[in-house]
């Protein structure tokens, strides 16, 4: 089981061919079925470009901060495998910003908050 919180290296759909894996943030815990074989988790990017995404600042990282200023793409969700897709950690990142993240998440799927016209 990978914990919530966890950076993770697993596939990245953005290349094709087998490409190299790309960082994803572990936001799911216990509550999820099958929390022992798979993961909810958000995908990482050194892009800034993307409007909506945010900055993981330094003292958001626990451990495994990386050379390079990373961004949260809290749109771009993947249920990983931890067996199959999940080729090695990165490192952890805080249980606030972990938070933060999942509401950002949830902000796109939750339609309860949209204005009606």
């Amino acid at each position: 089981m990978v914990d919530r919180g966890t950076v993770v290296w697993a596939p990245d759909p953005f290349k094709t061919g087998g490409g190299n894996p790309r960082p994803w943030l572990v936001i799911s815990g216990e509550q999820m079925p099958y929390h022992d074989e798979e993961s909810i988790a958000i995908a990482f990017t050194t892009q800034s470009h993307h409007p909506g995404s945010f900055a993981v600042p330094s003292d958001a990282w626990i451990r495994g901060q990386p050379n390079q200023q990373s961004h949260v793409l809290p749109w771009t969700v993947a249920t990983l495998k931890d067996d199959l897709h999940v080729v090695g950690t990165q490192g952890t990142v805080t249980e606030q910003f972990t938070d933060q993240v999942t509401t950002a998440t949830i902000s796109y799927l939750d339609t309860s908050q949209a204005e009606t016209t």
